[in-house]
């Protein structure tokens, strides 16, 4: 085994613990796996439904950061192991995997830089829009 396939590995273990299934279960159909079946959801638009409720799914902001997840599990699985992430950048990617969340007390500055310009200096929050990949890389849509 060489590190692209341990990303694969990577992949379905997120894909497991998101959705709450197995990597092979009798309800994907015959010759299909977990990540068949995510790719099959993700197209359908329908990935959502499928989300492990015992793991938070029904909590709106614990739903989005799973999707985050779940598409950064859809990366670790390309079919292709070139078009996998290395670890490194699966690892950044789970960092940055936080929904956008409305700033209360926690988007100010805390007055210690007085050079700096207090809205200017706080970084700008990431808009998911459910409707586009959050990632760059889609689904590889010839994947039977």
């Amino acid at each position: 085994m060489d590190q692209k396939s341990d990303i694969y590995s990577y992949g379905v273990v997120l894909m497991e613990l998101i959705t709450g299934r197995r990597a092979v279960e009798a309800e994907f159909g015959e010759g299909q796996d977990i990540v068949g079946w995510v790719r099959d959801k993700i197209r359908s638009n329908t990935v959502e439904e499928h989300l492990d409720q015992n793991v938070g799914g029904r909590c709106a902001h614990v739903r989005e950061e799973m999707l985050l997840v779940l598409r950064i599990a859809v990366l670790c699985t390309a079919r292709a192991p070139r078009d996998r992430p290395s670890m490194r950048d699966v690892i950044t990617m789970l960092g940055e995997a936080k929904p956008r969340r409305k700033s209360g007390s926690s988007g100010t500055t805390s007055g210690k830089d007085k050079d700096s310009a207090a809205p200017a200096a706080v970084a700008p929050a990431v808009v998911v829009d459910k409707d586009r990949p959050v990632f760059s890389t889609t689904p590889d849509s010839d994947y039977d």
